[in-house]
């Protein structure tokens, strides 16, 4: 669910845009661009900022609020902890495009911002063209989610019809081998607009009276204990995810947004789902961290070819640090499913997060690469 923990963020993409929202670089006594960035609580002063792309520039955060704050630009440096009155000076080559910048405490209230590598105003914007590897890749990770929400659609309906005949069991069962298909391709979720709500919201993310998707059915069968009344739910959770099966033919997907999409998916999976806050009443919450493992996974193998002429080193050791999330997850493994997740300890957990946050943070350093359409 990445609809609250994921805000739209705001881009300057040319000098020619810049308004007193945007900030802009100064200079050091050593040449480089030099960019301070006030931390409050909780916004970004600025929260926009735009540099000349493949230049250094020494960016300071400083921590001007009362809390403490975990700053991060996405794909330029690591999360770093700021306590009050702290301040931290990184210097960063940003390329042509856009970075996410965000808070890891307080990013679901929408503490995020962007920081550009952007052309002078009085520059020409050459558009560049991406070489064949990356374009197949994006028809590729597409064809990825068509035949995800392809089984989506197969997986609900017959989710559905077990609730439908009154089998609590088998709905019970076929509840988080259902959800996989949706969480696979979480790494997009931004771009689905209101079905990702509709679909995924948990108790308490909005009105009661709209809340709908697998988590309020989730409540019926395991809190409720019942598949009565609930044809409201069971109706509009088809008709959500045929038009989801539709919606994903069209939606633009670029090289950079599907990572960094990616990324952002490992984080909350390793921060927030790995409390069990995801699936709180069936707690089939290892079913929605594996499939967001390999989803990710997914979108970054279809750019094997590409990386690996940039990179083949850096690459493998991505997929060396999959490999061992798979690793943390399979003593979980029951059968074709997994162990409730009641059943783990706070150690089992902290192994998982530590191995999802070790691939998420070198997955961090693949979208430099790539083109962004």
């Amino acid at each position: 669910m990445r609809f609250l923990r994921y805000g739209v963020f705001f881009t300057c993409l040319a000098l020619s845009l810049f308004v007193a929202a945007c900030g802009q670089a100064s200079q050091t006594p050593n040449g480089n661009s030099a960019v301070t960035i006030n931390v409050h609580d909780n916004y970004f002063d600025p929260k926009n900022v735009s540099v000349a792309p493949g230049k250094p520039v020494e960016v300071t955060f400083i921590n001007k609020g009362s809390n403490v704050h975990i700053i991060e630009i996405l794909g330029l440096t690591a999360e770093t902890t700021l306590q009050p009155g702290g301040k931290v000076t990184f210097t960063l080559t940003p390329q042509e495009r856009s970075y996410k910048m965000y808070d890891e405490l307080y990013v679901s209230q929408g503490m995020v911002g962007a920081f550009s590598g952007a052309k002078n105003a009085g520059q020409t914007q050459a558009t560049a063209t991406p070489v064949p590897s990356v374009q197949n890749a994006v028809a590729a990770y597409r064809d990825y989610v068509e035949g995800q929400t392809s089984d989506l659609v197969t997986s609900a309906q017959s989710f559905v019809d077990a609730i439908n005949a009154g089998d609590l069991q088998k709905s019970r069962d076929l509840y988080g081998k259902t959800r996989i298909f949706y969480e696979r391709i979480e790494p997009i979720a931004e771009s689905l607009g209101d079905l990702d709500p509709r679909l995924d919201a948990r108790e308490g993310d909005g009105p009661a009276n709209q809340w709908t998707g697998f988590h309020r059915i989730e409540k019926a069968l395991w809190v409720e204990n019942t598949t009565t009344g609930l044809d409201k739910y069971t109706t509009q959770l088809i008709s959500d995810v045929k038009t989801l099966q539709q919606q994903v033919k069209t939606i633009k997907l670029s090289p950079t947004d599907i990572i960094d999409g990616s990324v952002e998916l490992l984080n909350e999976a390793s921060h927030s789902k790995i409390t069990g806050e995801e699936d709180r009443y069936s707690h089939t919450d290892l079913y929605d961290l594996a499939a967001n493992v390999e989803g990710s996974q997914a979108a970054f193998i279809v750019f094997k070819d590409f990386l690996t002429q940039k990179n083949p080193a850096q690459y493998q050791d991505i997929q060396t640090k999959f490999q061992q999330v798979e690793s943390a997850l399979r003593p979980f493994r029951s059968g074709d499913g997994f162990v409730d997740y009641s059943k783990l300890t706070d150690n089992d957990k902290h192994t998982i997060a530590n191995a999802i946050n070790t691939v998420a943070e070198a997955l961090s350093k693949v979208a430099v690469n790539l083109p962004q359409s």
